[in-house]
């Protein structure tokens, strides 16, 4: 299996499910935890696309931390997870896309999504239509992408985006083109995952809402026969929390430091994890010593899903992050 870290590039002290211990974004602290997992040997990074997540609304955008990130490490997978279609015109997307690309020598996973925080668009003054106008919008803007990083005169006529010449070069290092990899779980993404993705990424949302994961697996895998194409020719990835510690009386000295914990949607979080046990159940969090957090990672492989890319509970501090690189990866090499 692989494993990435999901760059967690916002505060959210006491408060936030993804960032309960981190007070404030500060380039040294996000810095030392992309050079410890780097150099721990995860295998990738991931940056969120959002402008005011957390309570404090301290973030970095993540086209800027990626192209450091570029710069920063060598032979590391870099890309959103994910990127939000309505946030950039897709030609524009594509230019950015190919240029963190070449920075990274040939590096960047491309992630696209359709897009959920209504309150941040309207901070920006970016249009939020109807979920499912933004999953057409995303299917164009695939359409846009892959058009502009294969073709030498980039031309696109849809009912959302319309490009005409839109030279872009040079082009990526990766041909065809960087690995395209969607998030989402249900029905109408699923089809679209389907149809034009390299990686099929499902985040904890996506995995509470709606049929179970294992259903949707098995209508993933409908979808992709449907479309011709091999099941085991697309990527699975899973966005996972984890608090992994040396014992039980470390871990509960941490799940009494972090819990309890908001619960839900972004913009309507109405329940909490209170507990450990509550976290694993809801939240599908991997919580537990380093053989405990395996078993619970055996059981998301068995689904099909090769990849995870993980947010640690205890970051800034980086024992969690040590310890996974040292007890948990060679178990699954």
């Amino acid at each position: 299996m692989q494993f990435d870290w999901m760059v967690q590039c916002y505060a959210g002290a006491g408060v936030h499910r993804d960032t309960p211990m981190l007070e404030t974004v500060e380039r040294e602290t996000i810095m030392r935890g992309v050079d410890t997992t780097v150099d721990a040997g995860f295998e990738g990074l991931w940056v969120p696309d959002h402008f005011m997540l957390g309570p404090k609304a301290e973030e970095y955008e993540v086209w800027t931390l990626l192209s450091a990130l570029a710069e920063r490490t060598t032979d590391v997978e870099l890309g959103p997870l994910v990127g939000s279609i309505t946030y950039r015109n897709p030609a524009l997307l594509a230019k950015m896309a190919t240029t963190v690309d070449v920075l990274s020598e040939g590096n960047l996973r491309l992630g696209l999504g359709a897009g959920w925080h209504e309150a941040e668009h309207a901070a920006y003054g970016f249009d939020f239509p109807d979920v499912d106008t933004r999953i057409e919008m995303l299917d164009e803007g695939v359409q846009v992408v892959k058009t502009m990083f294969t073709d030498d005169e980039p031309t696109f006529r849809g009912e959302h985006y319309r490009i005409e010449n839109a030279l872009n070069n040079p082009k990526p290092v990766q041909e065809p083109h960087p690995p395209i990899v969607i998030g989402g779980a249900g029905p109408r993404m699923l089809r679209l995952v389907a149809r034009h993705a390299d990686e099929w990424n499902v985040e904890i949302s996506a995995r509470a809402r709606g049929k179970p994961i294992e259903f949707k697996v098995r209508k993933f895998d409908d979808y992709l026969e449907s479309e011709g194409r091999d099941p085991e020719a697309v990527d699975r990835s899973w966005l996972a929390h984890v608090l992994v510690c040396e014992d039980q009386a470390q871990l509960d000295a941490y799940v009494d430091r972090i819990f309890p914990l908001p619960w839900g949607e972004e913009a309507d979080m109405n329940s909490s994890l209170d507990d450990a046990e509550d976290a694993r159940e809801k939240g599908s969090m991997l919580i537990g010593t380093p053989a405990q957090v395996g078993e619970q990672i055996e059981r998301i492989r068995d689904l099909g899903f090769g990849k995870l890319q993980l947010m640690f509970l205890d970051f800034p501090e980086t024992g969690g992050m040590e310890l996974f690189a040292d007890e948990v990866i060679p178990e699954f090499e």
